[in-house]
Formats: C-alpha cells, structure tokens, sequence
C-alpha cells in the first residue's frame, strides 16, 4: 500500500473516531461538491451521521489534511523500525496541533484550543497524540 492509499486509510479512520461520541446527534454541514449535491438531491449534510467515503469532498478534507500531517511525521519513522519514545510523540503531537490551528484557527477552533500546545487541557492533547497512535499502528499494519 503507498503513501496516497495509507493517507486516505488514515483519514478515514480520524473520521469514523470522531463520529464514535457524536452518532444520532445531527451535526448538519454544507457541501460545496457539486457532483455530490446532485447526486444526493441536497447540498447539505450529516457529518456526524455520515462514514467518510460517503462525504463530499469538502467534509473529507480536514481528515485528509490531518492523515497526511501525521503521514508525513512518522511514515519513515514507521518503515526504518524506529522507536516512538512518549517524548518523540508528545513533540509530534504539538506539530498536530500546530497544523491544526493554521487550518482551523476561524471555522472549527473554539478558544480553549487556539493556544500553543502546552497549554492545552490534557483532553484535547489526547486527540493530537491519538493522531500519532493511529498513523503508527496503520503504517506498521501495511508495511
């Protein structure tokens, strides 16, 4: 399995972890796909009700760009049979969140995750670490 397959992988499991607390409880976005749109007759859509591969592209693309921040920190990592220290993960996962923030500062950051790293509740440290823990155990499972 390649790089792109292993990303789309990825993706599609922060999505379904994500849905995991928030199913039957409507989270209704809008589509800006418009192949999508017509084919469902609607251009909006239940993300939190929805799995991944039946998302319109615009809903699957925060997931992609998260698989792909988390790809590209531990893939060579994965495949060389490098050891993931707590520590090597705590400073991978400020990445994460660092990434996140340049793409969700407006649309998706509420106030107590527009702040640097350290000075997250260990909640929300939880799910850039997770990030990490995924990728790994992924990339191992298709190396």
């Amino acid at each position: 399995m390649g790089k792109s397959e292993i990303i789309q992988k990825i993706a599609s499991v922060f999505h379904e972890k994500w849905r995991e607390n928030r199913l039957y409880k409507s989270m209704i976005e809008k589509s800006d796909d418009k192949e999508w749109n017509i084919e469902h007759w609607t251009g909006v859509v239940d993300i939190a009700n929805t799995k991944f591969e039946d998302l319109p592209s615009n809903r699957k693309y925060e997931n992609f760009e998260a698989a792909k921040v988390v790809v590209n920190l531990v893939y060579d990592s994965v495949l060389a049979w490098n050891e993931f220290t707590q520590e090597k993960i705590e400073k991978m996962s400020e990445i994460v969140h660092e990434k996140w923030l340049e793409r969700n500062w407006i649309e998706w950051s509420f106030e107590n995750q527009r702040v640097d790293y350290q000075d997250l509740s260990e909640e929300e440290k939880k799910k850039d670490r997770l990030q990490i823990e995924i990728a790994i155990q992924i990339i191992k499972s298709e190396r």
